[in-house]
């Protein structure tokens, strides 16, 4: 994971990032995350989450564990699939034309 710049984006970003893949994020990814707190592998849902692009055009979502409230994070690999590195793209130009710098 890289520890460089990490650009703060919407849920609807997301949206157009996942397209048709959207459900499979909300069912697949938010649902199965690792909480370090509760040790049980790929069994907690992150709730509260902000979502965050990284210099790499992965996803991170920073949130807590439904279960036991503490902060937990998941990572998702997005950069290198090239559907999404064109949705990604495009979110990256509106941004800077809005004057964020990246």
């Amino acid at each position: 994971m890289s520890n460089k710049k990490q650009i703060k984006i919407t849920k609807e970003n997301l949206v157009f990032i996942y397209g048709d893949d959207r459900r499979f994020f909300e069912e697949k990814i938010v649902s199965n995350c690792y909480c370090p707190t509760c040790k049980t592998p790929y069994q907690s849902t992150i709730v509260n989450y902000e979502i965050f692009l990284n210099d790499l055009n992965d996803i991170l979502l920073k949130g807590y564990c439904v279960k036991c409230k503490n902060p937990i994070n998941r990572y998702v690999e997005t950069g290198e699939v090239p559907e999404y590195q064109e949705r990604i793209k495009k979110i990256n130009e509106n941004l800077e034309k809005v004057g964020f710098d990246l």
